[in-house]
């Protein structure tokens, strides 16, 4: 398994970042990417008297087969389990063609759920397949849109006709330096760093 944020071979000891490291029980393929830790999840649409956020503890892997996992619980053993159940679910759905059932569920950016086993995979739908085309070529795109309060209409701009703000002088430069801060080499990351629910961590 590799670390995603790294890119090094971590074997099968995952780190859950504050919550100490698990070992995998599960034999996953060597070249899944993993990332686990503590952070918020924001629901999209909570139902009646559901809480608009919970903290959980996650472990997220990409494996062949299945583009993105995320396994929950209150335990490293409870997100691997859980993540190991939908890996299986994503590998029995297809039948060894990789044809899963592919739904957008209201999002533009092109991601698609599969309507049998859930599982999640990027770049799936195109801006054609989605009736989405830039306002000013016309061709289909998943790239940029804004929606109009009023009328909830949607305006899409494919990436040759999207205008991005302006940086300023040595904008990448200042960003590189940023995640490097940030982020540093794993050795030198702090124990005590807050958890994003991304996994990410910050000073």
């Amino acid at each position: 398994m590799r670390e995603i944020m790294t890119g090094c071979d971590i074997d099968n000891r995952i780190s859950f970042h504050g919550h100490g490291t698990h070992v995998a029980q599960y034999p996953w393929p060597d070249e899944t990417g993993v990332s686990a830790g503590a952070g918020v999840v924001f629901r999209r649409d909570p139902k009646p008297g559901e809480a608009a956020s919970y903290t959980t503890l996650f472990m997220e892997v990409y494996p062949p087969g299945a583009a993105f996992i995320r396994g929950e619980g209150t335990t490293p053993q409870e997100c691997e389990d859980n993540a190991w159940t939908q890996y299986q679910l994503a590998l029995n759905c297809t039948n060894g063609s990789s044809c899963h059932d592919w739904e957008a569920r209201g999002y533009r950016n092109g991601v698609g759920f599969c309507s049998r086993c859930d599982t999640f995979g990027s770049r799936v739908f195109s801006g054609e397949q989605l009736g989405q085309f830039c306002r000013v070529c016309n061709v289909g795109t998943t790239y940029y849109w804004e929606q109009d309060e009023t009328t909830g209409e949607c305006a899409f701009l494919c990436e040759d006709h999207y205008e991005r703000p302006a940086s300023g002088p040595g904008g990448c430069e200042s960003l590189k330096r940023l995640f490097e801060e940030l982020f540093g080499e794993p050795e030198k990351r702090r124990e005590d760093a807050t958890i994003t629910d991304d996994g990410r961590e910050y000073p």
